[in-house]
């Protein structure tokens, strides 16, 4: 028989006096209910709220981007004649977005990480990262008609909604356990073979690739146009302070535009990485194409060719042809598994079967 040992609060077979304090073991409708007992139950498990996971990405972002800042002028002042000057060129303000980028999306990693969809708060992180970087230039004294301002904001979230994501990705939430019982009649595990099929893969949506290949391709053929009309048509309330600064400006917008293309081919199509990927490819070759009708690159393609070094080559050359083939769709390819990862397909009938299973 098992007896009871209200001291330690646990049972013992066969024996009389406690192993372990030696005290007297009684029987168990003997022990008083007001003993003091074990708890059974496992303390909580800290989850934190998603505004606690966005501001801790946030100070992580800002810690890490001052950081970057620091060595940044550091290197500045030893190595360029003209530190201040520096500062204000095409590679001062390409470093200090770099830095910026950097620094979010590893704050969003932080921020996404142990959820289920970490897009939500990386786009947050992203967000709140851009707006307070704005208001910083603003309050240090650039000019509020920058346009190169005004564009970072939303290309960190976008870089945030990736990082995000990612995260959610590499560390993924733990899964609920238990795991549900199979149905009744259900004999054998071999038997869930019909309900659990899964479809053995996704068919290329290739009417959307198409669409955004050329949305993408014109959007970079136009990009330069587009903001040199927001410039028009603002009455000089947005501008650039330097042709390198233009130049920096219209690659980010036929960046961000082929991201977006990408990640509208990839959206709920359950392969985003491939549809990007087409996508990009057919874009790439449609921008090269362009380039080759305009007698020379396109405003954002000699932006890239000038940052690879690759501006003095031709531009049917093997390099250059596919610096401009592969930017384009490198772009689409992380554009296109952003969208499939932001919007995943609906359930198969397969699923939707199973699903069904015993509740008709």
């Amino acid at each position: 028989m098992q007896l009871f040992c209200p001291a330690c609060q646990a049972p013992y077979p066969g024996v009389t006096r406690c192993p372990r304090c030696g005290g007297l073991l009684l029987m168990p409708h003997e022990v008083s209910p007001d003993a003091p007992r074990r708890p059974t139950d496992l303390p909580p498990r800290p989850d934190p709220t998603a505004v606690g996971r966005v501001a801790v990405g946030t100070v992580l972002a800002l810690g890490l981007y001052l950081g970057l800042r620091k060595l940044t002028a550091g290197a500045v002042l030893a190595s360029a004649p003209d530190p201040a000057g520096w500062w204000l060129s095409v590679g001062g303000l390409a470093a200090v977005h770099a830095a910026q980028a950097v620094a979010v999306g590893f704050g969003a990693l932080v921020a996404a990480a142990g959820r289920p969809r970490g897009y939500p708060l990386g786009l947050a992180v992203g967000a709140v990262c851009g707006g307070l970087f704005l208001g910083y230039e603003l309050l240090a004294g650039a000019p509020p008609q920058d346009l190169v301002l005004y564009l970072q904001p939303p290309l960190l979230a976008v870089a945030g909604t990736a990082a995000g994501a990612l995260g959610a990705r590499v560390w993924p939430a733990a899964p609920p356990l238990p795991a549900a019982a199979p149905p009744d009649g259900r004999r054998s595990s071999l038997a869930l073979a019909d309900g659990l099929a899964e479809p053995a893969g996704r068919p290329t949506a290739w009417a959307r690739v198409l669409a955004a290949g050329v949305a993408m391709a014109a959007a970079v053929g136009t990009a330069d146009q587009f903001r040199q009309g927001v410039q028009r048509n603002t009455g000089g309330m947005f501008r650039v302070q330097s042709l390198g600064q233009g130049q920096y400006l219209t690659w980010q917008l036929a960046a961000l535009a082929t991201l977006l293309g990408g990640a509208a081919a990839g959206a709920g199509t359950g392969a985003g990485a491939r549809h990007g990927l087409l996508a990009g490819g057919l874009a790439g070759a449609g921008v090269l194409g362009l380039c080759a009708k305009a007698g020379g690159p396109l405003p954002p393609v000699e932006y890239w060719l000038a940052t690879l070094g690759l501006d003095g080559l031709p531009l049917l050359a093997p390099p250059v042809a596919a610096a401009v083939v592969g930017g384009v769709l490198l772009a689409g390819l992380v554009g296109g598994w952003l969208g499939g990862t932001l919007y995943p397909p609906l359930a198969h009938e397969s699923q939707l079967r199973r699903t069904r299973n015993g509740l008709d």
